[in-house]
């Protein structure tokens, strides 16, 4: 009995203790691939436009036809088998087989569309979860300076060299750091949460985003023809053409021919009762023969022309969507220059001159909290500007269709 409790304990302690599934940047490409449940239910739409594919083109089949005839008294009858089909005299039916190709193709690059927004909505999460990260690290690291500098203060008070109420002022401002960690954990839990959804986990499932920010380069151009709802477009459009040329097709009717074995039995006098074997031979002309088909030509038509703009509004988009990150991109990386190498050396200067002025008695405390704000405020700028950069080079690959 021991034992297995001892087993027990084990199993819980060892399934307590599994450790945390640490993702990056560069494996949520392979893991949304591979798990996401609405990817997963998007790619049976390639499945059904293969079946259509397979299935379009295909001639009519042909048909049996079975004819009897007999006298009330059974003694004279004729009886007639043949076989008949339509066979299309355009081509027709190879129209059709390359609209369901056009639309298998559609199929495809809408299920790659869908990936790549998913992989681009999964990289925008874990980038605020790094944004986060670094967040808390740099409030842990303030907070044990402010909590250092209110001990510090503590201990003068206590040799009535400090009064209380700076001492209680430098313990809050220590809290208030506390605070604000405690909500970065919560927007953290929030984000991995729609991160795991992304990523078709389970709730119980633990993952953390590891790595850092990474380091901000200059922004690449690129060519925004390879984006997938693009080339989607561009499929709908030969499928739009296709159309045409099958309405065209359509204006002439198929035929149908056929041969047909018959065997009759007649009453032929005097000599008797006879049978008789023919063979035959039956065409079957639609009239009138040509039908202009002008209503569904022209709405064909006016169908190209749609699916062709509507792909160039795409693009437009598309270089639009793709100029404006790179735009933006370039403005955070000035941004974050700056902070490191002008303001915040400065901000921490003011900070260390502070100090030293209350230390010898010859400033107020109030002058550190705000030089100590002001610290805080340019370090978590600087991060909130390398996130949106990273942000806004996430959307400019997607604007560029890279995967």
């Amino acid at each position: 009995m021991v034992r297995s409790i001892l087993f027990l304990f084990l199993c819980a302690s060892i399934a307590v203790a599994e450790p945390a599934l640490i993702l990056t940047e560069a494996s949520l490409a392979g893991r949304i691939h591979a798990q996401n449940p609405d990817l997963k239910a998007a790619r049976w739409k390639i499945q059904e436009a293969l079946g259509k594919w397979q299935q379009a083109g295909r001639p009519s089949r042909p048909r049996l036809d079975v004819q009897w005839m007999q006298t009330p008294d059974f003694r004279e009858g004729e009886v007639k088998v043949g076989m008949s089909r339509s066979f299309p005299i355009t081509q027709r039916l190879a129209w059709e087989k390359e609209i369901s190709k056009s639309g298998l193709e559609a199929a495809e690059m809408e299920v790659r569309r869908a990936e790549q927004e998913l992989i681009a909505e999964a990289r925008l999460i874990f980038v605020q979860a790094l944004a986060l990260k670094s967040r808390r690290q740099s409030m842990a690291v303030q907070q044990e300076e402010a909590e250092a500098f209110a001990d510090a203060v503590k201990k003068n008070q206590q040799r009535a060299e400090a009064s209380a109420l700076d001492a209680a002022q430098a313990k809050l401002d220590a809290a208030s750091l506390l605070i604000e960690q405690k909500q970065l954990d919560a927007q953290e839990i929030t984000l991995l949460t729609s991160l795991k959804k992304l990523l078709g986990m389970q709730p119980a499932d633990q993952i953390s985003a590891g790595g850092e920010l990474p380091a901000l380069h200059d922004a690449a151009a690129g060519d925004v023809s390879r984006r997938a709802d693009y080339q989607q477009a561009l499929r709908a459009v030969d499928g739009a053409r296709n159309t045409v040329q099958r309405e065209l097709a359509n204006r002439f009717d198929d035929l149908e021919a056929g041969i047909y074995v018959s065997g009759m039995r007649q009453l032929d006098e005097p000599q008797g009762y006879r049978s008789d074997l023919m063979l035959g031979f039956q065409l079957s002309i639609p009239l009138p023969f040509w039908d202009d088909n002008s209503g569904n030509i022209a709405a064909a038509k006016a169908g190209v022309e749609r699916r062709e703009r509507e792909a160039k509004a795409i693009l437009a988009d598309a270089q639009n969507d793709a100029s404006g990150a790179t735009a933006e991109m370039r403005e955070w990386k000035k941004l974050d220059q700056q902070i490191t190498t002008e303001l915040l050396p400065l901000a921490e200067e003011q900070l260390k001159l502070a100090q030293e002025a209350y230390a010898r008695g010859q400033g107020e405390l109030a002058t550190i909290f705000r030089a100590r704000a002001q610290k805080r405020q340019l370090t978590l700028a600087r991060i909130d500007a390398r996130s949106s950069y990273h942000q806004a080079r996430i959307r400019q690959q997607a604007a560029l269709g890279n995967p």
